[in-house]
């Protein structure tokens, strides 16, 4: 409902929206939109049967800050006018009208608490942020379903679960679907992605057999943009539920939202048949429909309404389009809309034979901005930077905003030179600072750029190229413009090698387990082996770890080799025990893993089962872990200290490194990186920085180990330094398991 608006109003927006819907119209959530969420009056029946406490709590309190997301389509979401609109707000509406609180929305963010805001929706499964306490019961709750490329094999019946097993599926990474998937279908292989355009991108292309996410928003979404090539090919039994938080220290607000939610119950029909995309029934059988001159003369009073407010409802529409093509914050066109673009402009390059541009544009660390500064101040810096590059160009050139802090250009008819010289042009202006808020802040950024025939033949292709040179462009220091070349090609080609390989290499037996003993430094005893993995192909050699480990990554197979490495230690322990007695055996642990953390789980059940002390383990993860570490990673990690397995902070010094995480995880052991130590003996300054890190570790009750000890100087400085352990090449490399003794007494 419109902000302000007048009793008599509601009834004639109720009846128009639903002569359109039976009209075919499609006015469906056009009027929905809303800032503030008036009641009519204070309810005069006590309806949710409220007691005098919570009457006199609404009274004294009759505005109530609610936060929406403002990009969840058909859920919740905003309207170029900033307006909101969706199942939420509707929803909101029939709390409005039952307990007579005015909503006042604000938009909801990461960071929100409930001093922002005492209420917010659209919180999806049982997690609530910090202070926020769930309703006792969701208010929408929906299913997911299987969407498929139509020209799939598969797309031609209706499917179930089962028959992706071992496909490749894309499902939103920000919700539990991905972890219920694994559950139902274990050798599932998922593909986790930021928005539903870029896994119907994926469909197309064929770099995923399906996508499996909330049919009410995906439906909505291919009615809304008239998506011809996806298809929808079978229902889970996976739901998806989205609850309201309230603030926990307002237990009486609680009780009446209660209440409220209780009595209007889950996925309200009336609300639900508005935002569901079905087809429009035709008119005639409406017509057919209503018996007797009473009902036509309804229909005609009803059209008249309908004409008097067509321009209204046309704009709206207009409104919902531009909202839906276009990005809220900068009006730029949106992924979706540039896909539609670069595709006609592609068809008229070919046809006219001339050439056609793409640059991608990434801000350089701008995450910092955003932490530092708040995400209002990283949205007008956005703005401000898009209001730049725009300025660079003329139709039928276009900028859009690509996704977070990632603008494209798309340019008709430029050639190489010019394209190179556009893109130095790019650099230089963003030198100026930007003033946000009455601060100065200096914003750089890495391009990349590919250019038709010379470099893709389609679009996918010359975006994908212009994005290996963008990724060239930050490996290079940043601040830099790379336009893709026979290099950067050869580096793709091999990297997509890799990818197609390392799906093969469990099942072909590629890979294997060596073993790396650590010693402590007082006795040289060997107390501990780690875990490397190592990937020997049988065409391409021996894999480097630090090439296979971020593709593995990347792509999401490191949940599975992560599996057959717990399986692979678990087959070697009683031979370790056999040689080493009951050494500590060091395992390296992606953060996907704990994003992810079923196989953590599993190995936990494995070790209980098999009555195997988890004293016998450390996991060693990375500080950007700690450093991102969510609800879900906090509860693993205090699942992995009650089972007794250790911690330890690999490459310590090269990242995020922070006393806090020390004390606050429980952190037994810290890895000296090797960069410091293969200058130890002549750099005094990395001679004070880890005699620093050894004395905090001694300060703090953690043990440091010294990775790639080369030389006997190395180890000597160390020991007398006070380290616990030494890790490198001066006294063991990594060997096989059956090798690992016999290296160590040939030393001796």
């Amino acid at each position: 409902m419109a902000c302000r608006r007048v009793k008599g109003l509601c009834s004639v927006v109720h009846i128009l929206g639903r002569l359109c819907l039976m009209l075919g119209i499609g006015f469906s959530g056009a009027m929905l939109q809303a800032e503030e969420i008036l009641p009519g009056e204070f309810p005069p029946s006590n309806a949710l049967a409220l007691t005098t406490q919570e009457r006199d709590w609404l009274q004294q309190h009759p505005r109530l800050k609610v936060a929406v997301k403002s990009g969840w389509m058909p859920v919740e979401f905003q309207l170029e006018n900033h307006n909101h609109a969706g199942v939420s707000i509707q929803y909101l509406e029939q709390i409005s009208q039952l307990t007579g609180l005015t909503f006042v929305i604000v938009n909801d963010h990461d960071n929100l608490t409930p001093a922002d805001a005492p209420l917010m929706t659209g919180i999806r499964g049982q997690n609530p942020p910090a202070g926020f306490q769930l309703l006792k019961q969701p208010y929408l709750v929906t299913v997911n379903a299987i969407y498929m490329a139509a020209n799939h094999p598969l797309a031609h019946h209706e499917i179930s679960l089962r028959d992706l097993t071992d496909k490749t599926v894309a499902v939103f990474k920000g919700g539990p679907v991905a972890q219920k998937l694994k559950n139902e279908v274990p050798t599932i292989k998922i593909k986790l992605i930021d928005i539903a355009d870029e896994a119907f991108d994926d469909l197309q292309s064929g770099y995923v057999d399906a996508y499996v996410g909330n049919e009410l928003v995906l439906d909505y979404h291919i009615d809304l943009h008239k998506i011809q090539n996806i298809k929808k090919v079978g229902i889970t039994a996976i739901t998806s539920d989205v609850w309201m938080g309230v603030d926990a220290n307002l237990p009486t607000l609680v009780s009446i939202l209660n209440k409220a939610t209780q009595q209007i119950g889950t996925n309200p029909p009336e609300i639900m048949n508005t935002w569901k995309a079905s087809p429009a029934p035709e008119r005639t059988q409406y017509l057919i429909a209503v018996p007797g001159v009473l009902a036509l003369l309804l229909f005609l009073q009803l059209l008249k309404v309908y004409r008097s407010s067509k321009k209204q409802a046309v704009a709206a529409q207009q409104e919902i389009w531009f909202q839906a093509n276009h990005d809220f914050l900068t009006k730029l066109p949106n992924r979706f809309q540039l896909k539609n673009e670069i595709d006609q402009a592609m068809q008229q390059a070919r046809e006219s034979k001339q050439s056609l541009g793409v640059i991608i544009i990434d801000l350089d660390n701008f995450k910092q901005i955003n932490d530092t500064a708040g995400h209002a101040f990283g949205d007008e810096v956005l703005i401000q930077v898009a209001a730049r590059i725009q300025c660079m160009i003329q139709p039928p050139s276009l900028t859009a905003r690509f996704g977070g802090d990632e603008f494209l250009m798309m340019l008709p008819g430029i050639d190489q030179a010019a394209l190179q010289a556009l893109c130095e042009q790019l650099l230089q202006v963003m030198s100026p600072l930007f003033e946000v808020q009455s601060k100065t802040v200096s914003v750089s950024m890495s391009i990349g750029a590919a250019l038709f025939p010379d470099h893709g033949q389609d679009a996918d292709e010359l975006i994908m190229f212009a994005d290996q040179a963008l990724y060239q462009a930050k490996k290079s220091g940043k601040h830099q413009c790379v336009l893709f070349n026979q290099a950067i090609y050869e580096e793709f080609a091999r990297k997509m090698q890799l990818i197609e390989a390392l799906k093969e290499a469990i099942p072909q037996q590629q890979l294997s387990l060596h073993y790396q003993p650590i010693f402590r430094l007082s006795n040289l005893q060997c107390e501990k082996l780690e875990a490397l993995l190592r990937w020997q192909h049988p065409q391409l050699g021996m894999i480097p770890p630090d090439v296979f480990i971020p593709i593995a990554e990347e792509h999401n197979f490191i949940i599975a080799l992560g599996e057959w490495v717990f399986a692979q230690i678990i087959q070697d322990l009683q031979q370790i025990q056999q040689q080493f007695g009951k050494v500590e055996i060091c395992i390296n642990i992606s953060s996907l893993q704990f994003a992810h953390p079923a196989s953590l789980e599993q190995f936990l059940v494995t070790l209980k089962a098999q009555h195997i002390p988890g004293e016998q383990f450390c996991f060693e993860i990375t500080e950007r872990l700690l450093l991102d570490s969510s609800v879900n990673t906090m509860a693993m990690l205090n699942n992995l200290h009650h089972a007794g397995i250790k911690l330890a902070i690999d490459d310590f010094g090269t990242g995020y490194s922070s006393l806090a995480y020390l004390h606050k995880f429980m952190i037994d052991y810290v890895k000296i990186d090797k960069s410091f130590i293969s200058s130890l003996t002549e750099n005094e300054k990395n001679q004070a920085l880890c005699k620093t890190m050894i004395y905090m570790g001694n300060q703090l009750n953690i043990k440091l180990i010294a990775e790639g000890v080369e030389t006997q100087d190395q180890e000597t400085l160390l020991k007398q330094m006070g380290c616990h352990y030494s890790q490198g090449y001066l006294r063991a490399k990594p060997h096989p398991l059956i090798a690992v003794k016999e290296s160590l007494i040939q030393q001796d």
